[in-house]
């Protein structure tokens, strides 16, 4: 949305007319420079002249050919206005620098306003008419930017028909069939029923359960909650959650044993420093646009994260607090459960954190590059759109969500581990 003028003055009033002016010179010499009669005339013969030496020549003479070539390359960047003779614009250019000097010191305070709100750099009209400190800013007044925030809230209106946040009434058969495997059925025993002679089908046991597995049923509807901001959030959440639930175990065991360490750690540091952008196309032309491979790829950012700090914290137990529990009688399970492990809880909860940022910044990539919701598909068609309010709404609400993950992670760790820090 572009920002409206304000009020006319005597000194904006020259720029619109100094521009207009400026835009009539430009357009006369774009007119005359390279089209004149007299010049096309000239043009003509010296292509009459080349085309006639060309045709006298023989195959065997490449460097008369190749000079013909090259002269007919700048014959031709002359027709299409690539070059000009020495000194042609320096004249313009000089008055346009000049006018660009008296300009940016008309602007007196509002080039002190525009430094400190990213200025566009110059005085743009957005009208007819243009004052001395108008609209030449692409950054949106806060306003604007709060008012359009109101109106893609609200539901009916939200970014290309979905709302940023909103809920839906959603089967509970619809929750089932997206949780639950289809092959659970398959497993089961006995074949699925087959068509009568009359054409009918009686369901058995394993067709009731494939109806069930994959949502094939009537149920009540629950609200869900829906939208851009809920589809982003419910990737981030879930990539952390695969990569808690692979990452931990794993951690800990190869802090614990010598030669699970030798064997993974090479496997883990091969692929983490990889970018995850780097991964991000693989992973799309493998699972597809759509939230699995968007899951996969936010997976393998946490995975390698939440392993290293599982290790360490594993690695980082004193041998003495082992010794002592061995000498109460505790079993290897009980050592695992109530000493190791709470004794790794404060570097998984903080990789925990770390894996937030790392996973909300592959998010939003990810979506730029193929998505149709989330937080980074509206920031990537505001892009295009040049609708700059949107974009920094999608900034200030990437930066809440981030900041709401590492407060409620916060919380956590001071309910799960009140001893750490403290001596």
């Amino acid at each position: 949305m572009e920002v409206p003028p304000l009020a006319e003055s005597k000194v904006g009033l020259k720029f619109h007319t100094a521009a207009q002016e400026l835009n009539l010179i430009s357009d006369e010499f774009f007119a005359m420079r390279n089209h004149h009669s007299e010049y096309l005339r000239l043009l003509k013969e010296i292509r009459d002249q080349i085309k006639e030496y060309k045709n006298s020549l023989n195959d065997d003479q490449d460097l008369e050919i190749r000079y013909v070539k090259e002269i007919k390359k700048l014959g031709q960047r002359i027709e299409y206005e690539s070059i000009f003779p020495p000194n042609a614009l320096d004249e313009m250019e000089n008055a346009i620098r000049a006018f660009d000097r008296v300009q940016k010191k008309e602007q007196g305070s509002i080039r002190i306003k525009d430094m400190l709100l990213f200025p566009a750099g110059t005085i743009v009209a957005s009208g007819p008419t243009c004052a001395e400190d108008g609209p030449g800013r692409w950054l949106p007044k806060p306003s604007d930017t709060f008012r359009i925030f109101g109106d893609l809230l609200k539901p009916s209106v939200g970014f290309k028909m979905i709302p940023l946040l909103w809920y839906e009434m959603m089967g509970v058969n619809r929750i089932v069939g997206f949780i639950l495997p289809d092959w659970i059925a398959d497993i089961l025993p006995g074949k699925y029923p087959v068509h009568t002679s009359d054409g009918n089908v009686k369901p058995n046991f394993k067709s009731k359960v494939l109806d069930f597995v994959t949502g094939e049923f009537e149920a009540f509807k629950i609200p869900v909650p829906m939208g851009h901001i809920w589809d982003s959030f419910l990737r981030v959440f879930m990539g952390l959650m695969l990569g808690v639930i692979f990452g931990v175990p794993l951690g800990i065991f190869m802090g614990l044993n010598r030669f699970a360490k030798g064997f993974f750690d090479p496997l883990v540091e091969l692929y983490r420093p990889v970018p995850p952008l780097a991964w991000a196309p693989l992973v799309i032309t493998v699972f597809g646009i759509d939230n699995l491979g968007k899951v996969f790829l936010l997976f393998m950012v946490s995975f390698s994260i939440m392993i290293i700090s599982a290790r360490a914290g594993a690695s980082g137990t004193q041998l003495s607090k082992i010794h002592a529990a061995h000498s109460l009688g505790a079993s290897k399970w009980q050592i695992l459960r109530h000493v190791i492990f709470p004794n790794s809880l404060p570097e998984i909860l903080t990789g925990l954190r770390v894996a937030v940022g790392m996973c909300w910044g592959t998010l939003v990539a990810a979506e730029f590059l193929a998505g149709t919701t989330g937080i980074g598909f509206v920031e990537n068609v505001a892009r295009k759109y040049m609708q700059y309010e949107v974009i920094w709404i999608t900034i200030f609400v990437m930066g809440m969500l981030g900041l709401l993950f590492d407060i409620t992670l916060r919380k956590i760790i001071d309910k799960t581990t009140p001893w750490h820090g403290k001596g």
